[in-house]
């Protein structure tokens, strides 16, 4: 069995009472030895941000993860994780199809025991009811960046702004219509995508990993239906 563990700190937040990095370690390495289990590492991450997966060790977690070498993961408490909802759930997702049992101590949380199922099903939900919301919230807010002259927004994949328009970059577009392909002809899931892509070093926005939600927004994105053939030809140049 291999039991990992994963510690974080926002350092841009007050910590929380007795949740620095240090207690955190402590309270994992104490759970698996009342438990009579050995861990064989404790990751760690001290981060400006909680809103983001692409953290060096966590990135190096989930790695091990989609590679199958991780059997228990145990966090401290549950927002040492992520504190976003729709991340959250991204990573749920990935350890039930890699049947990963997670363990979130200080909420007595266990994803084996049948209590802990409901737990994370109450996930599943709050972040489908985010999801719905955002769009809503966004609307507004892009009407209002509109109304004051600001540029709305980052620029999607496979375009940059300049001038404040959009330009079509080829090498993201030739990417997404791979994404597109394997999705719609091959019939592959978001995860099997995504792991696709991070195998052969196709990266996304700024260089991240690509996870299950990215691949979806841009499956779902009208902005990427064309005829993929010269898209795929310019990846290859």
């Amino acid at each position: 069995m291999s039991i990992f563990g994963y510690a974080r700190l926002n350092n841009q937040r007050p910590t929380p009472k007795n949740l620095g990095i240090r207690n955190q370690v402590k309270i994992i390495q104490r759970w698996t030895e009342e438990k009579g289990l050995t861990i064989r590492k404790i990751f760690r991450d001290t981060a400006s941000s909680s809103a983001s997966l692409e953290l060096p060790n966590l990135k190096k977690l989930i790695s091990l993860i989609e590679q199958g070498e991780v059997s228990v993961l145990v966090v401290a408490r549950l927002d040492r994780l992520t504190r976003v909802i729709r991340l959250h759930k991204q990573l749920l997702d990935l350890f039930e199809e890699k049947n990963v049992r997670f363990v979130s101590i200080m909420e007595g949380l266990d994803s084996k025991s049948k209590s802990g199922k409901k737990v994370l099903e109450a996930v599943g939900i709050m972040a489908l009811w985010d999801a719905k919301s955002i769009p809503d919230r966004t609307r507004r807010m892009i009407e209002l960046k509109k109304e004051i002259g600001e540029r709305v927004g980052h620029a999607p994949f496979g375009y940059t702004y300049h001038k404040k328009r959009l330009i079509p970059l080829d090498k993201e577009l030739a990417i997404a219509a791979i994404i597109r392909e394997k999705r719609e002809d091959e019939k592959l899931s978001y995860h099997k995508i995504a792991k696709f892509l991070n195998s052969q070093r196709l990266r996304a926005k700024r260089g991240g990993r690509w996870y299950a939600e990215t691949i979806k927004v841009i499956c779902e994105n009208p902005l990427y239906e064309r005829d993929s053939k010269a898209d795929k030809e310019t990846l290859s140049r």
